[in-house]
């Protein structure tokens, strides 16, 4: 959503040498083109406590061993490979399919010298089973050929400059329903290139043959003076029926809010209701119906710093999720400080108290070694548990230079 987003001005070949000879270690080399109308139909799962018996797990967690795979390769739905930049990195199921959810997406970069041009401000893939350094973006422009943009513009948005002046960024998505999923969304403006973030809504999402759709029917469902619900992750628990949103404070000059999480509930079939929502304050632990502003007025509270579930700069961005090993909710996230490694929190409620383990490194952003590069931030660290119903392992990822990385923990 919110994007540490630089510009691509150069696409060197080394991008395209380095897909088709993926580094030592990588698992993504196995993979030959990829016709999605010829994979097999299996069908993916979200993991929900109750669904498996409890696993072995134990606290704290450990790391029995990591496998690094290298860069996500994407691939036209025709089969062919194609070069496309994108970041963040979000995943969730639909219908039996693995959505995978980016952020700025360019594509047309062919060689040093050659620029790359945003085709989108948020998009999708559909994940392989099979080979999770794999998506295929089903979802094209009219064209046939460059990725298309997922959340849509309203009406009188498109006749007021659509997506050239308006910018969206969406959460994981959540199925509720057979075929029927949300997701949270920032509407963003974005005037000579600045981001102006306008408020927090929810949107409908569903599969049309392979390709994610989402509805939008409302502006947003909180105002700018509001917290970003949905901004850092979302999560549905089948035990209370709520789905949790948690989101980085308004935008503030001081910039203090917005580098803190903040974290709302609802009956997930009251999700698109915003009376229906009630608040963490993690100063007092405790759930309030009323909504959090950095004005405090029109029976609004004052947002402030000590509600934050998650203090200033803690995290960044990622989705929890059910842990059937350790039969805990689990967070495999980083910080927000530019270069973070890969931490692991779990609690047995998603508003905690979340126990971050003595802030353990799970696994490395920068597997290879060395200093970090001034400019070559690594952000937006998520875990996928699709990838494996039993927990026992997890897929985690995270954005260096618009590229997607990836790597596989497995615990003891």
């Amino acid at each position: 959503m919110r994007k540490a987003f630089s510009k691509l001005t150069d696409k060197l070949d080394s991008s395209k040498s380095s897909s088709e000879h993926p580094p030592p270690g990588s698992s993504s080399h196995a993979s030959p083109p990829i016709n999605y109308a010829s994979k097999p139909k299996l069908k993916a799962t979200y993991p929900q406590p109750g669904q498996r018996h409890p696993g072995p797990g134990h606290l704290p967690p450990k790391v029995a061993s990591t496998q690094h795979h290298g860069k996500m390769r994407f691939f036209h739905p025709a089969g062919h490979e194609h070069i496309v930049s994108r970041d963040v990195g979000n995943s969730g199921v639909l219908n039996g399919k693995i959505i995978w959810g980016w952020g700025d997406t360019l594509m047309g970069a062919g060689g040093r010298g050659s620029k790359a041009n945003i085709c989108a401000t948020d998009s999708t893939s559909i994940g392989h089973l099979s080979n999770r350094m794999c998506a295929t973006d089903t979802a094209l422009w009219d064209n046939n050929e460059y990725v298309a943009n997922f959340i849509p513009c309203l009406p009188h948005e498109e006749k007021d400059g659509g997506l050239v002046k308006y910018a969206f960024g969406g959460s994981n998505i959540i199925e509720y329903a057979p075929n029927q999923g949300l997701l949270y969304f920032l509407k963003i403006h974005r005037p000579e290139g600045k981001n102006i973030i306008k408020g927090a809504g929810v949107a409908h999402v569903s599969m049309e043959g392979d390709v994610p759709r989402c509805k939008r029917e409302m502006e947003t469902l909180w105002t700018k003076e509001e917290p970003c619900y949905g901004d850092v992750g979302i999560a549905y628990d089948s035990r209370d029926g709520h789905v949790y949103a948690f989101g980085k404070g308004p935008q503030q000059d001081d910039e203090q809010l917005i580098r803190r999480t903040y974290l709302c509930r609802a009956p997930i079939e009251k999700a698109f209701d915003i009376n229906a929502y009630s608040y963490w304050h993690q100063d007092t632990r405790t759930w309030s119906p009323q909504r959090l502003t950095t004005h405090g007025q029109m029976g609004t509270a004052k947002l402030s710093y000590e509600q934050a579930i998650f203090p200033y700069l803690a995290m960044d961005r990622s989705a929890p999720f059910w842990s059937n090993y350790f039969n805990k909710w689990m967070f495999l996230y980083g910080n927000s400080w530019g270069y973070s490694d890969v931490y692991v929190m779990t609690a047995d409620k998603l508003e905690g108290p979340w126990d971050k383990h003595s802030d353990m490194i799970v696994a490395s952003t920068q597997p290879e070694g060395g200093e970090p590069v001034a400019g070559e931030f690594r952000y937006a660290v998520n875990g996928h548990p699709e990838w494996d119903e039993t927990g026992k392992s997890v897929f985690v990822t995270w954005t260096k230079l618009n590229e997607i990385y990836g790597t596989t923990i497995v615990w003891e």
